[in-house]
């Protein structure tokens, strides 16, 4: 019996990382939160989960407290400009509906 092995394509890993479940992410994080308010991890996973929810503001809220912890961490950085530039596109937008 012969074995042959399957080299995985790269989109496989791109599906993978679109099948978080960050609804779940953000349950688990404020959990730990309640526990451990300070710790970093938790604070930065749940603000991308609050991030890919939409919930901008507590997104921002989140990554914010978490950069106070590791003020260089590039994660937490970019996240936090992603975040900022939602916000500003939805206020933007609802300027111009007014």
């Amino acid at each position: 019996m012969e074995i042959s092995r399957v080299r995985v394509p790269d989109q496989a890993c791109l599906l993978q990382a679109e099948l978080v479940n960050y609804e779940r992410v953000k349950e688990y994080c404020l959990k730990v939160l309640k526990k451990e308010g300070e710790n970093f991890k938790a604070l930065y996973r749940s603000g991308v989960a609050f991030y890919h929810l939409g919930d901008y503001d507590k997104a921002l809220y989140y990554l914010k407290e978490a950069r106070t912890r590791q003020p260089t961490d590039t994660n937490v950085i970019r996240y936090i400009q992603l975040t900022e530039m939602k916000l500003s596109r939805c206020s933007q937008r609802e300027k111009e509906a007014m």
